[in-house]
């Protein structure tokens, strides 16, 4: 069998995987704050692990088939929009960008959560919101601040005792010719 062929396999398998955890955390798992302003959920860490294992292309793609999929699957009242898919896109970018084939280190992963969370969760998300379900972008972005800045230091801390776990378990560097995150 073709060596490369096998690589795909394992990257798709990998991507359905990260992407199905994705649609698990943010549909099933989550919460919403009062007000329905934000959802806290565990979908960072799929959406983490997609880039830091896969790279930023592969972390976009599979966080855009979350979000699509997940919409599909349970809207949660909501109705499917290009702009929130493009906020989960920036996501696996960001994710991508400062995880991909990097050691990981407490600092990186609170750089990467604290570039997602004011970048995507504070920047796009509540311009995005504002301008889909017409509410105001200062009220939006008020009723999210205090709830993301508190998740900076948690999220930082299970992305980095994760991505430990699974380094040391030899399960990151599953794909041939992809160094460990």
């Amino acid at each position: 069998m073709d060596i490369n062929f096998k690589n795909r396999v394992k990257l798709l398998a990998i991507g359905g995987l990260l992407c199905a955890m994705d649609i698990v955390c943010t549909r099933f798992l989550s919460f919403y704050t009062p007000g329905a302003v934000d959802r806290i959920s565990l979908q960072f860490l799929p959406n983490a692990l997609a880039g830091a294992v896969l790279g930023p292309i592969w972390g976009m793609i599979i966080c855009a088939l979350g979000d699509t999929v997940g919409m599909v699957i349970n809207s949660g009242g909501f109705t499917f929009t290009p702009l929130i898919t493009l906020a989960c896109v920036s996501r696996g970018l960001i994710y991508g960008l400062i995880l991909h084939n990097r050691t990981v280190s407490l600092s990186r992963c609170a750089v990467s959560v604290t570039l997602v969370t004011f970048i995507v969760e504070l920047g796009m998300m509540p311009l995005f919101l504002s301008i889909l379900y017409g509410r105001g972008w200062l009220v939006v972005l008020l009723g999210k601040l205090p709830v993301r800045i508190l998740t900076i230091p948690a999220y930082s801390f299970v992305l980095y005792t994760v991505s430990r776990a699974l380094t040391r378990a030899g399960i990151t560097g599953v794909i041939p010719g992809r160094r460990q995150i």
